[in-house]
């Protein structure tokens, strides 16, 4: 296992695809930003992928206008945001050594901690972050519309 940050332009297409199959979207040529994901990998493959989002913007470097006017941001944050993250095989080590990696990030972009903003219905998520220390702190209806509650989590780094 190699965890790649920022994620290397060889791989780049091959993680904006792992990453759009988990968060929906067409399978088309979507410009990303490397510097905001981190994959982890073996081989040529990639395991699984974070994107990350602070105020310059996320992953991916463009969304389609319709989908901007329908996203409900959650409160502004100077912390780093998890924007996401999709692994192939789950409950192989491969979200942990993720998340370790955005905390590294988040230290090195000097910012206090990571935040996640997870679906409450995806109990398995919040119970994830929960293990690794993030703490809840407010509730609300951000993200897309068709996610439901989402609970707004933190962890100091």
């Amino acid at each position: 296992m190699k965890i790649c940050a920022p994620v290397p332009d060889a791989v780049l297409p091959q993680a904006v695809s792992l990453w759009r199959s988990a968060f929906g979207g067409r399978e088309a040529a979507i410009p990303a930003r490397a510097e905001n994901a981190i994959a982890v990998m073996r081989g040529e493959v990639i395991e699984g992928i974070v994107g990350l989002r602070d105020d310059r913007g996320g992953f991916l470097a463009v969304t389609p206008p319709l989908m901007r006017l329908l996203f409900r941001p959650a409160p502004p944050t100077a912390d780093l945001v998890l924007d996401g993250i999709v692994v192939r095989q789950s409950r192989r080590g491969f979200g942990r050594a993720l998340v370790a990696a955005a905390e590294a990030e988040a230290r090195r972009r000097r910012r206090h901690g990571l935040r996640a903003e997870v679906r409450l219905r995806d109990r398995g998520a919040v119970a994830f972050y929960r293990s690794l220390g993030f703490v809840e702190e407010t509730r609300g209806r951000y993200g897309w519309p068709w996610s439901g509650k989402v609970a707004v989590m933190r962890k100091p780094v």
